[in-house]
């Protein structure tokens, strides 16, 4: 059983607590639970999405056993709700799990990127958290995956006894991933985080922390990356002050 406490966005539950507290109880479970348990790192992209597509991917969304306000935006309508909310940023969340989970003797599985950015964030997490214990590693193909990879990535994570499996597929593969194949999953703790793999390895420059606790995280990456991510912020920022003004919070 949990001990986090959540609050309801669009009606979706996201975790209240601190990320000391989170990460202690992430840690905890990690060490313990005889299941696989999903942790989501939601913003406003996740978020719009699960709404336009309740039945689907919102429906798996909702499965998972820990959504975290990973925006700003999220964290503002907890707060208007009377909660005492904090950001939980997936990149933030892996430094703490790999800090605090050493006392413990977590062992972390890292699934998705290319070798490069694998090898590189290895190397620049075990440098800040000696002791930190990597139990194995597997980067699939560039989608569409060809048949037997889902297979084959759910041996490696089953093979390495890892405790902490930390997924960085991209949004919404990531999720769909996770909530698809969670009857096969080995007992962990299973976290989506998406571009956090990058950022550790240094391959992508993260906002600086005063541009992220304003909300505008979104703004400075679509300077650094407009090709990619201008349809993304267009539709979902549009979607999400649609909700905003049309739906009860």
């Amino acid at each position: 059983m949990s001990r986090l406490s959540t609050t309801d966005v669009f009606g979706i539950p996201y975790v209240t607590a601190a990320l000391p507290v989170a990460g202690a109880e992430w840690v905890r479970l990690a060490r313990e639970t005889q299941q696989p348990l999903l942790v989501a790192h939601s913003d406003v992209h996740v978020l719009t999405r699960a709404l336009h597509d309740a039945a689907d991917y919102g429906a798996g969304l909702r499965s998972f056993d820990f959504i975290c306000p990973d925006g700003m935006p999220i964290v503002w309508l907890m707060r208007r709700k009377g909660a005492a909310a904090h950001r939980l940023y997936g990149p933030d969340v892996m430094e703490v799990m790999w800090d605090q989970g050493r006392a413990a003797g977590v062992k972390h599985f890292l699934l998705g990127g290319s070798e490069e950015a694998i090898a590189r964030l290895k190397e620049n997490l075990e440098k800040r958290y000696p002791g930190a214990e990597v139990a194995g590693h597997y980067c699939p193909p560039m989608p569409p995956w060809p048949e037997g990879e889902d297979e084959r990535m759910l041996e490696a994570i089953r093979g390495s006894g890892a405790h902490c499996v930390w997924v960085g597929l991209g949004c919404p593969r990531q999720e769909r991933w996770l909530f698809e194949h969670r009857a096969q999953l080995p007992p962990a703790v299973y976290f989506g985080v998406g571009a956090a793999f990058n950022f550790h390895a240094g391959l992508v420059q993260q906002a600086p922390a005063w541009v992220r606790s304003h909300g505008l995280e979104w703004l400075y990456r679509l300077c650094k990356e407009p090709r990619r991510l201008f349809k993304r912020y267009l539709v979902h920022n549009t979607r999400f002050i649609w909700y905003c003004l049309t739906r009860k919070v």
